[in-house]
Formats: C-alpha cells, structure tokens, sequence
C-alpha cells in the first residue's frame, strides 16, 4: 500500500500555484479511495498552528498530521517508519516545499568568498555549514529509503522556495528513489 507524504506545504513554503494546482489531482485520488495522506511540517514557527493550518491542502481528521523537530520526518518521529510498515505502507509517494541544496551550498560559498571577515580562525564560516544540511523532503525521501521504503518523488511537485524546481532528484534517483511526474503515479491503496 502507498502513503502520500506531503512535507512543508504550507502557504509560505509552498508557493507555486500551479504545482499545487498538481497536486491538487493526487490528494483527492488518496482521499477518494481512503488511502493514508499525511501532512508533516518541519518549521518551528508552526508549531501551534490548527492542524487544518498546516497545509494549503487543508488536512482533515482522516489524515496523519506531523510536526517533526527535525528535516527527516523519519528521525524526528521516532514511531513513524515502524507505524507505516504496521499499516501495511511499503511505498511512499513525497512531495512538498523543499531547499535546493545545491543552490544552497553554492549561496553559502558566495557568502564565503564575500564575508571574509565573517569566518574563524580555522577558516569555516557557520552560516555555510547551516546550508549544507539537506531540504525535509531530500532528507525524508533519503530516510524513507534506508527504512525499506519504496520511493516515488513527485519531480513536478517538490519546489524550492521560489517555486521552481529542485535540482537533487538525479542524486535522490542514484539512491534508489523513482522519480515520477505526479500525473504518472499510480496510487496503489
């Protein structure tokens, strides 16, 4: 059975119309057959919004709403992999609001080069090493994986905070994870 994991789609992180205009057609699909839909955020600031806040999908009391301390769902909901598997969950389909890692490592050594006041004596400067860490989805699909998951990144649904695409599915597809026009999954429920 799959599980659809929608990651940080709130209003702020995930603001393409017309990529939530796709995944619009799949949230409906795992609502209309009863299929497991779960919503996690990953932000700190949204700790204590309603859960029918979180996302701009509106999660109802069917579907799982997470708050994870953590950009790996999986590690920061410690019970989340072993629950999935006990439902019968052995394949998850992700999307959501990610960072685009590369973009992000190559900002951080922009920085670098310009703020050379701004590094240590060993010559590391800390805001780079805060952009190295992953996206929630990049770093939730690789988790899915190692937990024996099968994995389905939608390519036409995952976005970085511009809305534009992530430039990290080659290295996601390298791990093991199938990348998937959203349209060309099939859910199986």
């Amino acid at each position: 059975m799959d599980a659809l994991l929608l990651i940080d789609t709130d209003d702020a992180s995930y603001t393409s119309d017309e990529n939530a205009e796709i995944l619009v057609d799949i949230v409906g699909r795992t609502r209309t057959v009863g299929g497991v839909l779960i919503f996690a955020s990953t932000k700190d600031e949204l700790v204590d919004v309603d859960d029918e806040e979180l996302s701009i999908f509106v999660p109802d009391e069917e579907d799982l709403v997470l708050r994870s301390e953590k950009p790996d769902v999986f590690d920061g909901i410690r019970d989340l992999a072993p629950g999935l598997h006990d439902m019968g969950v052995d394949r998850i389909v992700i999307a959501g609001g990610d960072v685009d890692t590369i973009e992000a490592l190559d900002d951080a050594e922009d920085e670098s080069d310009d703020t050379s006041d701004d590094t240590d004596a060993a010559g590391d400067n800390d805001d780079a090493g805060a952009r190295d860490l992953p996206g929630s989805v990049r770093a939730s699909a690789m988790a899915a994986l190692v937990c024996n998951f099968d994995v389905i990144i939608l390519s036409d649904a995952v976005i970085d905070p511009e809305g534009q695409p992530v430039t990290w599915l080659g290295e996601a597809e390298e791990a093991g994870a199938m990348i998937k026009k959203t349209a060309d999954t099939w859910l199986r429920m």
